[in-house]
């Protein structure tokens, strides 16, 4: 399923702190790991000299050794911890390059903080991090450490938790969550959310014309929605069992962002894994909103997936 890992840094300790994260997943799944650091490049005016012209030429080297310097180190650490490691040093926009560079091999796992800052760039989300979310087809895992402790400070997980909302979309998830559980010896843990008392009792009794209407209490449609979630959760525990992984289910309670953030929050080492497009009628998972959301906000390393369409095509973001 994956056949690299590659680990986008900018000189900066925060863009480091996805390390222990991509060292535990090349170690468990036997990868190589590239290094990348972009240049981004200079462009003189055509009205300069072929003096200050040069100049550019030899910044971009000298930026060029300055980066290798850098990520030499790196590489050495990673090495010493039984790993193949490779240091590439593309020109160009930090976002285009990590693209590109992931494009030329397809299994391509790329990981990376969604925060940084360096003299040359920033990645935030926003940025550097929001474009390669956004523009990407390849694996995507991403961590935005609220500080230097838990569980990404040290490579380590407990399981994995996979949202999921009833859809084909968020289920191309699955593959993932199963490669990486029987990997990595993992529980894999499926979780779905339904609405809260306060989000039914808010929408319950208003009509499409907001106008009063009865509806059942929330306890009757809470019987149905939640016997309804353990059925479908259950199933899909089922289909990875067979497959020779260790599954349990949850269901939740509330908005489906708040409520898995809550839960990767109370849940010890969690590794989310989720697919960024998925629609059900009690969930959305779209890029930009639920997945992004848990990027966010979670703290906890998430691996995202682009969903796929029916046709074979990658889904667009909307």
């Amino acid at each position: 399923m994956y056949k690299r890992i590659m680990v986008p840094l900018d000189g900066s300790e925060f863009s480091e702190r996805v390390l222990p994260v991509a060292g535990r997943l090349a170690g468990d799944l036997e990868l190589p790991v590239v290094l990348l650091h972009a240049i981004e490049p200079e462009h003189p005016s055509i009205s300069q000299s072929l003096n200050e012209r040069l100049y550019y030429v030899h910044s971009a080297h000298h930026r060029g050794l300055h980066a290798r310097a850098y990520a030499e180190p790196v590489r050495t650490r990673l090495m010493e911890a039984g790993l193949s490691v490779s240091i590439t040093i593309p020109q160009g926009d930090p976002g285009d390059a990590i693209v590109e560079e992931a494009n030329k091999e397809p299994g391509t796992l790329i990981t990376m903080s969604s925060h940084g800052r360096s003299g040359a760039f920033r990645w935030w989300t926003g940025s550097v991090a929001d474009r390669v979310l956004h523009r990407t087809a390849s694996p995507l895992l991403m961590i935005r450490p609220k500080d230097r402790r838990g569980a990404a400070a040290e490579g380590k997980f407990g399981r994995i938790v996979v949202p999921l909302d009833g859809s084909g979309f968020a289920e191309q998830a699955l593959p993932h969550a199963s490669h990486l559980g029987k990997a990595m010896d993992l529980v894999v843990e499926l979780a779905r959310a339904i609405p809260s008392i306060e989000e039914y009792n808010s929408l319950a009794n208003l009509g499409p014309d907001n106008m009063v209407r009865q509806a059942p209490t929330y306890a009757e449609y809470r019987d149905v929605v939640e016997k309804d979630a353990k059925d479908y959760l259950i199933g899909m525990a089922r289909r990875l069992e067979k497959d020779g992984v260790k599954a349990e289910w949850r269901v939740l309670y509330g908005p489906a962002a708040a409520a898995i953030i809550d839960h990767s929050v109370a849940t010890e080492d969690a590794l989310l894994v989720m697919t960024t497009h998925g629609r059900s009628g009690v969930a959305r998972m779209v890029l930009g909103s639920v997945a992004e959301r848990v990027v966010r906000q979670s703290g906890e390393p998430v691996l995202l997936i682009r969903a796929i369409d029916g046709q074979g095509t990658i889904d667009a973001a909307d």
